[in-house]
């Protein structure tokens, strides 16, 4: 499509740098209501009138179908409004912007979602200093270019090692209504012994086609990294199941119960709080083999019928779940340049 190539040039070039499980947020602030202003954007806070027409001096041509763009700093925003040369974003602190200087992105298929980011929301750390929000961002950076090789649009929540807010990635994701969205993680916590690899691939509770992607995502991830043998850990039985909330049987992973009714999923590959596994994710190798993995889910999942395997019943979380994905202290990187 007319914005493959700026999807996969961002892709390329952008350098390799939640627990998810938020408190549930505020619901994401009404986009018809008046915009603040972050630090990244210009001046002028009231939504454009979208009935004049562009100023001379702008040198954006918005495509109709244009839901997202890029800015000149290579961040990824939602486009809530346009009018007048000026466009109204979410930024990644689920802040309002103004900006006028946006390349536009239109409708795709996929959206990949790097889990955590930025020097407060690291994610896991492994033994040999592997950070999962770099992690996250090499294996999802790759897997954009994958899909794209093969004729599926895909772009990338978060495209640098910066903070994004889970209502953020959720106004994007809503915005853009993908056929699915992966959020992709690398997971840690209490650990023993296994025989197998212990991943997890999450889908939304109660929703056939979240369910469908992750039992894919999960035999495709198991077919290609049990081969390695390495000393397996474990902390959930591994599977493709929904995680729930105690109280109210709701998705406990923000990034699944915010983005309903889009087919969203987590997935959890390996464990890099596991030193083998945390050196065999620190080489290109092993990533490749979970690009592609990951890759032949999502061409399964747009392309057949296929159901998957490994599916369990929930877990039922009753313990209290990470703050990380919030919006305190947040800023927000340079949208301008």
């Amino acid at each position: 499509m007319w914005h493959r190539s700026l999807v996969v040039a961002l892709a390329v070039v952008v350098a390799a740098c939640s627990s998810l499980a938020v408190p549930d947020p505020p619901e994401p602030p009404d986009s018809s209501a008046a915009p603040t202003t972050s630090a990244a954007a210009t001046t002028t806070t009231a939504i454009p009138d979208t009935t004049q027409p562009a100023p001379e001096a702008s040198t954006t041509t918005t495509p109709p179908d244009a839901l997202a763009g890029l800015t000149p700093t290579g961040v990824v925003v939602p486009i809530l409004a346009v009018g007048a040369g000026r466009f109204v974003v979410g930024t990644p602190c689920a802040e309002r912007a103004v900006l006028t200087d946006l390349d536009p992105v239109g409708p795709v298929d996929v959206l990949i979602d790097p889990g955590h980011g930025g020097d407060v929301e690291t994610g896991s750390v492994g033994r040999n200093g592997l950070r999962e929000a770099d992690l996250n961002l090499a294996v999802s950076r790759d897997l954009v270019v994958w899909l794209d090789e093969r004729g599926v649009d895909a772009l990338l929540t978060r495209t640098g090692d910066y903070r994004m807010a889970i209502r953020a990635r959720a106004e994007l994701a809503r915005t853009v209504a993908p056929r699915l969205l992966v959020s992709v993680h690398h997971n840690a916590g209490s650990i023993g012994p296994a025989d197998e690899p212990g991943t997890i691939v999450f889908h939304q509770v109660d929703d056939d086609a979240s369910r469908r992607a992750a039992g894919l995502a999960y035999e495709e991830l198991v077919a290609a990294l049990e081969p390695l043998d390495l000393p397996w850990v474990n902390s959930f039985e591994p599977g493709a199941f929904a995680a729930v909330r105690d109280g109210d049987g709701r998705d406990a992973y923000g990034i699944l119960r915010l983005t309903y009714p889009i087919p969203a999923i987590l997935t959890e590959a390996l464990f890099l709080q596991n030193p083998p596994e945390a050196e065999a994710l620190a080489t290109d190798e092993v990533q490749a083999l979970e690009v592609e993995a990951l890759g032949r889910a999502i061409v399964r999942f747009l392309d057949t019928d296929d159901v998957g395997s490994g599916f369990r019943d929930p877990e039922v979380y009753t313990f209290p779940v990470s703050s990380t994905g919030g919006t305190d202290g947040c800023v927000d990187p340079d949208l301008t340049g």
